[in-house]
């Protein structure tokens, strides 16, 4: 839920892990600096598309300097270690092989749309919050994007056609019941309340 649009990351290692570090990182906006000496094949799209910037070199302290956020994704322990203790008290570091060095975990997450649904375990199981963020997706399927959207709307409808909060209150509350999921019930929601308005 943190908003790291144009804010700095940094990822220290190129292998599979940090690739999918880095894809969640950009997905949420992030301008992605890489540190590590080779890199895992699938990068080379992202280097090719400008996505991602990599230094082919081992790390150094200085290239902790501007990152907002600090991946330490190497296959040696020693060196996550020593990235783990040089971060300053403003960085957020995650350091994969050792979650008790980090201070965030990156939870198993959904997208539907604006809704958002994640699944941590602190770095104690990432594969058991992957597996309950599967059970969820099943219950949670594509339709809750337009559902969302839907909501929006709506809600900025109730807040502009209707001033009794209580009232409003009620409407809002009604919205998010599942009878609501469908899409006629939707149309014939606004219709409903444009009509009971146009006399006020």
């Amino acid at each position: 839920m943190l908003n790291l649009h144009e804010k700095k990351a940094l990822i220290v290692g190129g292998g599979k892990i940090a690739y999918r570090k880095a894809i969640g990182l950009l997905k949420a906006g992030a301008e992605i600096t890489m540190i590590s000496p080779d890199i895992y094949s699938k990068f080379n799209i992202l280097l090719e598309k400008g996505q991602i910037s990599w230094e082919q070199k081992e790390f150094e302290e200085s290239d902790l300097r501007d990152a907002l956020i600090v991946i330490a994704a190497t296959n040696r322990k020693s060196i996550n270690r020593e990235i783990a203790q040089l971060v300053s008290d403003h960085q957020l570091i995650n350091v994969v092989d050792e979650s008790r060095l980090s201070n965030f975990h990156v939870p198993a997450k959904i997208t539907r749309g604006k809704l958002t649904i994640a699944v941590g375990t602190k770095g104690a199981s990432p594969i058991l919050a992957k597996n309950i963020r599967d059970e969820i997706a099943d219950v949670y399927g594509e339709s809750y994007g337009d559902y969302l959207h839907f909501l929006e709307k709506a809600r900025k409808l109730v807040y502009s056609k209707e001033k009794n909060t209580v009232l409003r209150k009620e409407l809002l509350t009604g919205l998010a019941e599942k009878d609501y999921q469908n899409a006629r019930n939707q149309r014939s929601f606004f219709e409903r309340l444009m009509s009971n308005n146009e006399g006020k």
